[in-house]
């Protein structure tokens, strides 16, 4: 006669099962909890590889790999097109999940949407940090007769139209728009790529000013073959303290260009967290600082909140200027 197996009391079966379920839950719990980030973290500039974003980029992402925060590796990669456009896109269109972040300009998220369609919302973006600002200033070439900013508005009054500006992207031609609104002078605009091309336009006099910005014309106002006769901050920067603001010479204009890092909306509070803590740590740095003044950049900081609302202020303040006639 054969022995009948001994089946468990229901009860005892119950607290196995419920004992199992718990351990299962407690080693997926484990896996939820490792933290933010379980992979590299991939740092997008909408630039080429050479260009001074770029190599700003690098110098914060070799800050962040050496302090060792993060707990990953923060690697950099170039979406270059469409004037920031492409990479900024990348950027804000990517997985929220805090793995594909950016170091944008600000064009893309102030003044672009004003002249054309994107495809984001610059004002849902996640803002992290501000890492630099490059003030804009009017620069002359070193020979010029144009000592402040009321002589240029002098000469522009006597020869309304016959006086050149070289401009371009809307980080110049906006501010010089405005320069024109508050003086009333009439200049003639010549626009260029940026601040190569119109270095070599008032090397070469073809340009009676330039605007452009600090860290494009560091060089050659350091070699005296530029001067520079306006800068556009509410101060004057300790990199050029010899360089009079417009609101010294009686022109209310301040207008600065800025390099913030941005992330996708919806960001997972923890991924916000830690990359806000870690940038921050990274972009006060004494090595960051130290590269960003040889660029001729000006080291922020500013935390994610006062950034995103520095940008808001500057996209309403050209909104009213753009698009440019």
């Amino acid at each position: 006669m054969k022995a009948r197996p001994v089946k468990k009391p229901r009860s005892v079966a119950w607290v196995s099962f419920l004992a199992c379920a718990l351990a299962t839950a407690a080693c997926g719990g484990a896996t939820a909890q490792q933290g933010y980030p379980t992979r590299d973290v991939q740092l997008i500039v909408p630039y080429p590889a050479g260009s001074a974003i770029d190599t700003t980029a690098r110098a914060l992402a070799d800050t962040v790999n050496e302090q060792g925060k993060l707990g990953k590796r923060l690697q950099v990669v170039n979406r270059a097109g469409g004037a920031g456009l492409v990479g900024t896109t990348a950027v804000l269109k990517a997985n929220k999940a805090g793995y594909t972040i950016g170091l944008v300009p600000d064009g893309p998220m102030t003044l672009i949407p004003h002249t054309e369609k994107v495809s984001y919302d610059p004002e849902a973006a996640t803002v992290l940090s501000e890492a630099t600002t490059s003030p804009v200033l009017f620069a002359v070439p070193g020979d010029s007769p144009y000592k402040t900013l009321g002589d240029l508005v002098a000469a522009a009054e006597a020869r309304p139209g016959a006086v050149t500006i070289a401009e371009g992207p809307l980080n110049y031609a906006v501010p010089a728009k405005k320069f024109e609104q508050l003086t009333g002078a009439k200049f003639k605009h010549v626009k260029f790529d940026g601040d190569q091309a119109t270095t070599t336009a008032l090397l070469g006099g073809n340009v009676d000013v330039g605007v452009m910005q600090l860290a494009g014309a560091k060089a050659q106002l350091t070699s005296k073959k530029l001067r520079a006769i306006g800068i556009a901050t509410a101060e004057r920067v300790d990199l050029a303290p010899d360089i009079p603001t417009f609101t010294e010479q009686n022109i209310r204009l301040e207008w600065e260009a800025y390099n913030v890092v941005v992330a996708p909306k919806g960001m997972p509070d923890a991924a916000q967290k830690k990359l806000t803590s870690v940038f921050g740590e990274a972009i006060k740095s004494p090595k960051f600082t130290q590269t960003a003044r040889n660029l001729g950049l000006v080291v922020s900081g500013a935390d994610g909140k006062a950034a995103k609302a520095r940008l808001s202020q500057k996209s309403t303040a050209a909104k009213s200027l753009l698009p440019l006639e």
